[in-house]
């Protein structure tokens, strides 16, 4: 699982937001969470309470994340992975590329989502941040195909969700 961080932007009225995103590289499958605040707890916490419920929801095992060095990914984040018994792997400095999966992933998700929704929305609220993220994410998760060479024209969400049923999820 690619982990990473990204910017939203200082909201009038809502204040500075991040976006957590985590990309599974064997499918392209897409996990993301607003946030306050972009520290090593917030990570933590999105890593134990969505990360790595989700991926036991789809009935796989967590094992490794690979992240960038920032601070976000360092003390409370280390001490998480711990906790679950995970492999945390760090890129090199300067080498964006190696995390490769979740760059592109956040960079669809600024082109075909934030940029156009700033434009149509004014947003008062995180937790309406998070919904219209949540929205997006369905979108490219469960009806976007991908041409990739690891999807090959079929959703993200058919691979991930293969084994327990993509119905399972969309429903919740």
């Amino acid at each position: 699982m690619c982990i990473d961080t990204f910017y939203i932007g200082n909201l009038k009225g809502v204040g500075k937001m991040w976006q957590l995103t985590a990309c599974d590289a064997a499918s392209s499958y897409a996990i993301a969470k607003v946030v306050p605040a972009n520290n090593a707890t917030e990570a933590a916490l999105f890593l134990r309470d969505v990360v790595a419920v989700e991926l036991k929801e789809a009935g796989w095992k967590l094992w490794r994340v690979l992240t960038d060095g920032g601070s976000e990914f360092k003390g409370a984040f280390d001490e998480m992975c711990r906790e679950l018994n995970l492999r945390h792997t760090r890129t090199k400095p300067r080498h964006a590329w190696t995390n490769g999966f979740v760059e592109r992933l956040q960079g669809t998700i600024l082109h075909e989502h934030w940029r156009i929704e700033f434009r149509r929305r004014y947003f008062r609220r995180r937790y309406q941040l998070q919904e219209s993220l949540r929205s997006f994410l369905r979108f490219y998760n469960f009806e976007r195909p991908h041409q990739g060479y690891r999807t090959k024209g079929r959703t993200p969400a058919e691979i991930f969700w293969g084994a327990v049923g993509k119905q399972h999820h969309e429903e919740v």
